[in-house]
Parts: structure tokens; sequence; C-alpha cells
């Protein structure tokens, strides 16, 4: 008898402090949480990708600035020369 009431005491025990299903509302909670972070993830990812493309852009306009400075460099040591030649020929 003793053992059967502890058992029984032990069965009651375990099934009161076992796991307990979480309520509808929080499952709903915590379904639109990992929805917002999948968003939120692949926003991160589109952004980072268009973050990449304007910093590649970014490098071929600064790329393009440099050769158009060197050419303003070439075109003005020919005006300066040609000006230089003038003069020495008045």
């Amino acid at each position: 008898m003793k053992k059967i009431l502890a058992v029984l005491l032990f069965a009651v025990l375990i099934i009161g402090c076992g796991p307990k299903m979480a309520k509808q509302e929080t499952l709903d909670t915590i379904a639109e949480a990992r929805a917002a972070l999948e968003a939120a993830q692949a926003r991160i990812a589109e952004l980072e990708a268009e973050r990449s493309a304007l910093e590649a852009r970014m490098a071929e306009l600064e790329q393009g600035i440099m050769d158009m400075n060197e050419e303003i460099d070439i075109v003005q040591d020919k005006i300066d020369t040609k000006c230089k030649k003038m003069k020495s020929t008045k």
C-alpha cells in the first residue's frame, strides 16, 4: 500500500511539474517575432548588397575624377607651354 501511494504521489509530482504547452497567444507572438526577424534579415541583406554596389560605383567615379584631373593637368601644361612660346617669340 505504501509503495502504491508513493508511486502515485511520485506520478502526480512528475505530471504536475512536467512541461506545459504555451498559450496560443504566446505562440502567435513568437511566430510574429520570427517573421519580423526574417524580414529584418532579408532587408539587411538587401541593404548590404546595395551598399556594395554603391561603394563600387563610388570607386569608379573617384577613378574618373582622378583621370580627369590628370587630363586637366596635361592640358594646363600644354597651355602654359604654348603661352611661354608665344611670349618668347614676341
